[in-house]
């Protein structure tokens, strides 16, 4: 466990300095040096996160489980020239993060504190597990430039080559059009209005249902078994307080954070609508695939916080104190995932079964290869 703790560490450090004034170019070293431990600590996992016992299937031609031709003929390549699955899964973390870092750096005013959040929140679901769905979201990344651009067609291009990897990337179309300010009435009442389906989470299981058979077969048929499974139900809310810490921080960056322009209106967008899909999800856990597409935005619009004045406060010891309270805050979710000894649903094991100990594929002992991924039994 020790690992996650010194990675985490860094990742803190290193936003610390950032928002304390480093250098920009010591700032690039750093975020490079950021982005290469990742990369290795993500892409060499071994029998660490989850679902790699579909993808080594599938790599292996046992089973393709339903997926998308872009990705099964990835595996054929990979398959054809290296015969080792590990180097198909290094390369997609690396491409992935290439395409996180690239966007960051061009975009966010604190591209380290951008890129230690979005660890923070995807490190055990898109960056440790769901192989697919990380491609089409660095692909949809590196089209992004055309929703600024306003080149519609480019930007669906995208989507529809990210579609080929995983077909949830068609949610992702909404984003050309929130490079628009909308006003913050609109973006709060969405947000306020979105979390009534907690109380209520059978409405939103109606709607899918009544909506599913218009969309796509392949999203309207897995949006339909979604619902006759346990991924369907409600998460787990405890007394609530984590969720909504979160749903009001989100709401005072909206409140407080200046809009300079359509880009930057754009990121609090995306924030907001990342806030509506989280409260779907609390009802609807299987609508968490979605919140990644405008979450790796969203982060960006958090980082906005960073600046924000408060009257006879210096802005360098505002900066330091929400960049380490935010950060921090957001540390708690993937941190009680590595200690949590609860007992998972689904797979009648402890949620940090397959987190603890981090095994890589390098080097490891012998019983890392009897770890058994969530789907068997």
């Amino acid at each position: 466990m020790g690992i996650y703790f010194i990675i985490f560490l860094l990742l803190f450090v290193a936003s610390m300095l950032e928002a304390g004034g480093l250098q920009k170019r010591q700032a690039g070293w750093v975020f490079i040096g950021l982005s290469i431990m990742i990369t290795l600590f993500v892409g060499l996992r071994y029998h660490t996160g989850a679902d790699w016992l579909l993808y080594k299937e599938t790599f292996n031609g046992v089973s393709n489980s339903g997926m998308e031709y872009g990705y099964l003929l990835l595996n054929k390549i990979f398959k054809a020239v290296f015969d080792n699955y590990y180097v198909l899964q290094f390369s997609a973390t690396l491409f992935f993060i290439f395409a996180i870092c690239r966007f960051y750096q061009k975009e966010a005013p604190y591209p380290i504190a951008a890129l230690v959040l979005i660890v923070s929140f995807l490190l055990f679901n898109i960056l440790m597990a769901q192989v697919r769905q990380s491609l089409a979201i660095a692909i949809i990344l590196l089209f992004s430039n055309y929703i600024f651009e306003r080149k519609f067609w480019y930007f669906l291009l995208g989507i529809f080559i990210a579609s080929f990897f995983h077909a949830s990337a068609i949610v992702a179309i909404p984003l050309y059009f929130l490079y628009k300010n909308y006003g913050k009435t609109l973006q709060i009442a969405l947000i306020l209005v979105a979390n009534i389906f907690y109380f209520y989470p059978e409405l939103l299981k109606i709607i899918v249902v009544q909506v599913a058979p218009i969309l796509p077969d392949i999203i309207s048929v897995k949006a339909i078994n979604y619902m006759e499974t346990i991924f369907a139900e409600k998460m787990k809310f405890n007394t609530g307080l984590g969720y909504l810490s979160q749903s009001a921080i989100i709401l005072v960056v909206i409140l407080f954070a200046k809009i300079k322009d359509n880009k930057s209106a754009f990121f609090i967008n995306t924030l907001t609508v990342f806030a509506i899909v989280k409260a779907l999800t609390i009802s609807v856990a299987i609508l968490e695939r979605i919140e990644s597409y405008y979450l790796v935005y969203a982060v960006i619009a958090l980082t906005y916080i960073w600046d924000i004045k408060i009257k006879n406060v210096q802005l360098y010891c505002t900066r330091l104190i929400f960049a380490g309270t935010l950060i921090l805050y957001f540390y708690v979710s993937p941190l009680r995932a590595l200690v949590s000894k609860e007992i998972n649903p689904i797979t009648n094991r402890p949620e940090n079964y397959t987190k603890v100990p981090y095994y890589n594929v390098l080097s490891h002992p012998p019983e890392a290869s009897t770890r058994k991924d969530w789907i068997e039994k």
